[in-house]
């Protein structure tokens, strides 16, 4: 399949995600009282709603993480605008998906890069996820804090309530988070849930939402321990 075939499949999967009232969701939280940061990505810990813009793209990032390979940042941004890499219908916004990818590549440790190259599928999408957190403290924190603690006390089942309560204690408790308004809070939910069910972490519909514990390769767990990452694999493992 071309990259561009892929392309399509995916957001047309995304599109169908949030349309369809009876596919797949994915809502997950639990109320956590604390207030983690991660080691790396500290430089992105402000609170901000931008993902309500983004998309996961796992084909794009993956296909831009390759190009790094062999030219630099600048070049691949001109690759991306030049070839309409992304298969975007506008030049803006070629710019801001590339700035999103970007954003989330620089957070990545070369290490985890270069492995989303050669991976299976999974893991890639895996490795994508984690980019997502580094780049995105709310993600990380419901990951880390509603995610995490459901695989812990091993409860499968979640309700759009847990979601709620996560979003109000950060609203309560941070002044950045509480600028956040209710209609952009619901798109969030919305997004983060898309993020979540297509890493492989979330199953279901939305009368019977589910967690899943997903396989995370060896080798991708001692990366993130290599890397200071480790609360992202406890994140992820729910250690």
């Amino acid at each position: 399949m071309s990259m561009r075939s892929m392309i399509m499949t995916e957001r047309n999967f995304s599109a169908q995600f949030l349309n369809d009232s009876n596919g797949p969701l994915c809502y997950t939280v639990y109320q956590i009282y604390t207030n983690t940061v991660p080691k790396r990505g500290r430089t992105n810990m402000e609170y901000n709603a931008s993902a309500t813009k983004h998309l996961f793209w796992f084909v794009e990032t993956r296909e831009t993480a390759r190009l790094l390979e062999i030219h630099s940042m600048d070049q691949v941004r001109q690759i991306v605008i030049d070839e309409n890499l992304y298969q975007q219908k506008s030049r803006a916004r070629l710019v801001n998906e590339f700035g999103c990818i970007r954003k989330r590549l620089e957070a990545l440790p070369d290490e985890l890069r270069k492995m989303m190259l050669t991976a299976d599928i999974h893991t890639g999408k895996l490795i994508t996820f984690i980019g997502c957190m580094a780049a995105d403290r709310l993600l990380f924190d419901l990951v880390y804090q509603v995610y995490r603690k459901k695989l812990y006390l091993g409860e499968t089942n979640f309700t759009n309530a847990d979601l709620n309560i996560f979003f109000k204690e950060k609203q309560e408790q941070n002044e950045k988070a509480a600028s956040i308004t209710d209609a952009t809070i619901q798109k969030l939910k919305q997004v983060y849930c898309r993020y979540m069910f297509e890493a492989g972490l979330l199953t279901g519909k939305i009368s019977e939402k589910q967690v899943v514990r997903a396989y995370i390769d060896p080798e991708l767990g001692l990366a993130l321990e290599n890397n200071g990452m480790e609360q992202y694999l406890a994140a992820l493992a729910g250690h």
